[in-house]
């Protein structure tokens, strides 16, 4: 009796022991076939196994490289098709792409942290054909490059970019995410466009020359900067061949300081001077005014200035006239973002779904006189400059008759 039970357990162990290599060797095999057999694991033994969770989203299997240069310059094409050319310098969509010969349009948009600018970016953004450089110095964390020794690279850095020239910048992101300094999809999911195909895969996320060919393909190009100041923009201004717009967003200090207190915005409370302190936002808000009035007079058609204000409370009004300054046409696309992101609010402090009308004056709501007092006080001039009103006093600044903007008209303030 004990023999056959002995032999009866050996069975079921053998069939169960069979049964999870046959299993293992499925997954293996499941797992081989979705990889992508035309490019090697360059970053194989680059980066640890403990990182694997940070690319865990399922590979359905991948087109290789000229399958997605493919796809995407089809989509661009028929995207675009009905796309009025008018208020640009092309004739058709050839004429604006690096991979034909052509030149993009170009924008650039320098702010500071909590202005506006994602929001700006966004409605970019929301251009079919355009390619999104979001934030290209993330990695400096809440800190202003306002001149050397980081400008000379900061400026290199940017004209390498809107060139579609990937090896320098993302050989130094792969560093910084090698030391942990990075994580290795924020700075990128912006561009949705491009992470719907690298957040798959690490060896197209750190591939320069896919960046560079994808980049190519794309009439028109955008980038945000909000720790760079206007002064050093002057270099890309000059180099003719970017032929770069320039869009400088400016907000109300009590509120962009309000806003930078907020929930969720850890990075910038108490740990860097050039994000807590308004002295520090106002002389560079002064230096932005300096440098708009002589740029523009240099550049009196490749500079804009807007406030954040008027964006919120009359969005399409000013967007007409931003799309009109960067020679784009008004899409569908981008009336449907306005009209979702500006009657809505939703997500946390990085979301840009907001009721725009609500966005200007919150501050006055939310802090304490004694505190926007001090903020006037630092900001006084750089208030002036930009038509920002004072508050007197507790009850004026919580009164209806208090309205905090002033006329302003960026052409004949700036050439005054």
């Amino acid at each position: 009796m004990v023999l056959r039970f002995n032999f009866y357990w050996i069975c079921f162990a053998f069939s169960i022991s069979v049964l999870f290599i046959l299993a293992v060797t499925r997954y293996t095999d499941n797992t081989n076939n979705q990889s992508n057999p035309e490019r090697p694991n360059k970053l194989k033994n680059m980066v640890a196994m403990e990182d694997e969770e940070q690319w865990n989203i399922p590979n359905d299997g991948l087109p290789n490289i000229d399958e997605i240069l493919e796809e995407t310059r089809a989509n661009i094409a028929l995207e675009l098709s009905n796309y009025n050319f008018t208020n640009s310098t092309a004739e058709n969509l050839q004429q604006l792409l690096i991979e034909s010969g052509g030149q993009p349009l170009r924008s650039l948009v320098i702010s500071t942290w909590r202005s506006g600018s994602t929001f700006l970016g966004d409605i970019l953004n929301a251009m079919n054909g355009n390619f999104y450089h979001f934030e290209p110095f993330m990695n400096i964390k809440a800190y202003q490059i306002r001149g050397p020794p980081e400008a000379e690279l900061a400026i290199s850095t940017v004209k390498a970019l809107f060139k579609c020239d990937f090896d320098t910048f993302l050989h130094g992101y792969l560093e910084r995410y090698l030391r942990k300094q990075v994580t290795p999809w924020y700075q990128f999911k912006h561009n949705d466009r491009l992470w719907r195909h690298v957040k798959y895969d690490r060896d197209l996320f750190f591939d320069p020359s896919f960046f560079s060919s994808f980049c190519k393909l794309f009439p028109f190009q955008s980038m945000k900067l909000v720790r760079l100041r206007l002064r050093l923009v002057q270099d890309v201004l000059d180099d003719h061949d970017l032929n770069v717009k320039v869009v400088l967003l400016v907000r109300d200090p009590r509120a962009v300081i309000q806003s930078r207190q907020g929930t969720g915005v850890e990075f910038c409370k108490n740990t860097s001077p050039d994000c807590s302190q308004p002295e520090l936002l106002c002389a560079d808000m002064i230096s932005d005014y300096i440098a708009a009035k002589k740029l523009q007079q240099q550049y009196p058609n490749r500079l804009m200035v807007l406030r954040m204000e008027d964006l919120s409370l009359e969005p399409k009004r000013t967007t007409l006239r931003l799309f009109k300054f960067l020679g784009l046409a008004l899409t569908p696309e981008v009336e449907q973002f306005l009209e979702t992101h500006t009657t809505l609010q939703a997500g946390g402090a990085y979301a840009t779904f907001r009721v725009s009308r609500d966005v200007p004056f919150k501050w006055k709501n939310i802090l304490h006189y004694d505190y926007v007092e001090e903020i006037q006080t630092a900001c006084k001039q750089a208030m002036d400059l930009w038509g920002y009103r004072l508050a007197d006093n507790a009850t004026h600044m919580a009164s209806k008759e208090f309205y905090p903007l002033d006329t302003f008209n960026h052409s004949t303030i700036l050439r005054s």
